[in-house]
């Protein structure tokens, strides 16, 4: 237990990190001011609201803290529970369309096998979502590997200790 305090505490902080950098970006996505800020070196006035990126990795944190690892069927209802309660946290349309069709009954996997042929996405919300995933097992590489691919949960939790 004291293992998985300690890595629910990386997790954690990777989180918060993540959230403030979501937030604070944010505010250069979607002005046309975006240069001018920069070159200013300007902080963005407050209140600094997290997008979607944010809402996602707060359902892989509380998978981790929950499972101690990444399972699939939980995290999906975890995003589509978050999804259906904000919808406005500038979801891609992609997101958006997935994660309504799971709101409204779909299964994940048949929502999420869709777009682009099945191939995955086209953005950078992985990259978002995957700190607290990195932190929790920073110190068993094969481990995050497991829990990183599709079926890792499964995988590793049939794997003798």
């Amino acid at each position: 237990m004291a293992d998985h305090t300690a890595r629910l505490a990386r997790a954690r902080l990777s989180l918060e990190g993540l959230s403030v950098g979501d937030a604070f970006g944010r505010h250069f996505f979607y002005t046309p001011l975006r240069e001018m800020l920069v070159a200013n070196r300007a902080l963005p006035a407050p209140t600094w609201r997290y997008t979607d990126d944010t809402m996602m990795a707060l359902s892989v944190y509380e998978n981790l803290a929950h499972f101690q690892g990444i399972e699939q069927d939980d995290l999906a209802r975890r995003f589509a529970q978050r999804y259906a309660e904000d919808p406005s946290r500038a979801y891609g349309p992609t997101a958006a369309e997935i994660l309504q069709e799971m709101v409204d009954g779909t299964p994940w996997a048949d929502a999420a096998g869709k777009p682009f042929g099945g191939t995955g996405s086209m953005g950078n919300g992985s990259a978002m979502r995957v700190g607290p995933v990195g932190a929790y097992w920073r110190e068993r590489p094969p481990s995050l590997w497991r829990f990183a691919m599709p079926g890792g949960y499964a995988a590793e939790m049939s794997r003798p200790p």
